[in-house]
């Protein structure tokens, strides 16, 4: 999905300048999707934020925003004048070209807290823990190793054998990271409000509506009709 990651920085600067009580009637539901490899997380977060009008940030376009955010003064200004005590911690980003590990995951990590402002279905990167405490719908897509190797191995023409080893090795990347920033496990169900083993789901179109289910009961699709209102 070709995003340009200067117009979301842009509409995250205008939605930090809103005034709050404006802002909260016009801020858009926020969906974060955890997945493992091969689960179909990916494919259930472009399916759940085409069926709700919201954008779909993934892995890429994450990264790409942050490395734009690098140059952005004007959003990193605007970002820090928001922060509230639970974010102070993440702020101490350095402008310059090389950044290090903590500095970009600094930079991600006020990116991903930006969203919650403008909204959307934000796919991977921790987006559950960034933004505890705030009101999202906070999703996990998850698959045993075997039904996920198999999904895989048929969809990129491979063998059991190499599809599995990969679904472990991205798994182990994915948990890393999450312990490694937060440390928190990616598996404690607490920290979500929904988990979907899609072992045994054949169709897509199934499991985007048991999200859109939860989405309904948090009224977030009531919430999005009110933003429409206020827009036009």
């Amino acid at each position: 999905m070709a995003i340009d990651a200067q117009a979301v920085i842009d509409a995250m600067i205008r939605a930090l300048e809103e005034p709050p009580q404006r802002a909260r009637r016009l801020r858009r539901p926020v969906i974060t999707i955890s997945r493992t490899m091969a689960s179909r997380g990916n494919d259930v977060a472009v399916a759940v934020a085409e069926r709700l009008g919201l954008e779909c940030y993934d892995r890429e376009i994450l990264d790409g925003i942050a490395a734009e955010a690098n140059v952005s003064k004007s959003l990193i200004n605007a970002l820090t004048e928001k922060l509230d005590a639970v974010d102070s911690w993440i702020y101490s980003a350095v402008f310059g070209k090389n950044l290090t590990r903590d500095e970009y995951l600094r930079y991600l990590t006020t990116i991903v807290r930006g969203l919650y402002h403008t909204g959307g279905v934000i796919c991977g990167r921790g987006g559950h823990l960034v933004l505890a405490g705030r009101d999202i719908l906070r999703v996990r897509i998850v698959g045993s190793v075997e039904a996920c190797a198999s999904r895989l191995a048929e969809e990129r023409g491979i063998s059991y054998t190499d599809a599995k080893r990969e679904v472990q090795a991205v798994n182990k990347r994915r948990e890393k990271f999450i312990s490694e920033l937060f440390h928190t496990p990616s598996d404690d169900a607490t920290m979500y409000d929904l988990v979907i083993n899609t072992d045994n789901f054949r169709h897509l179109d199934d499991i985007v509506e048991i999200v859109l289910a939860a989405v309904h009961a948090r009224g977030f699709d009531r919430h999005l009709r009110e933003v429409s209102a206020n827009a036009s």
